[in-house]
């Protein structure tokens, strides 16, 4: 059966969405650069990029797990041009092996955010 992620640290969901999902084992969370009041962190895709990392790091700590755990990542971003920026802040969370990723294109994202990732992580 699965279960909601719901913890303080991070803003609440305001929409038919959740912070994070447990659901036989793994652990499901997707993120926009927002901080624990819902607003929008200023700055660029570095920033925002910051800012849903240390959101995952708090919902995964929520169940136990770690940035190490993450098996699987996927990244929308406005300008592909603006990867090599994410990629720098993104790196830093990681060791090797780093997970398994896909980062595409996509345009018109929730609050005028530039970048939105989604993760899959063991518990």
């Amino acid at each position: 059966m699965k279960r909601e992620i719901s913890i303080d640290s991070c803003a609440l969901a305001q929409g038919p969405y959740v912070q994070g999902l447990v659901y036989n084992g793994m652990i499901y969370a997707s993120q926009i650069g927002i901080d624990k009041e819902g607003n929008l962190v200023e700055g660029g895709i570095k920033e925002q990029t910051k800012q849903i990392m240390e959101n995952f790091k708090l919902i995964l700590e929520s169940e136990d797990s770690s940035m190490d755990k993450i098996i699987q990542c996927t990244i929308y971003i406005v300008n592909m041009e603006d990867a090599p920026l994410m990629n720098e802040v993104y790196a830093s969370y990681f060791t090797k092996p780093y997970p398994s990723r896909c980062c595409v294109q996509a345009a018109g994202m929730s609050g005028g955010a530039v970048v939105e990732m989604s993760i899959t992580a063991a518990i």
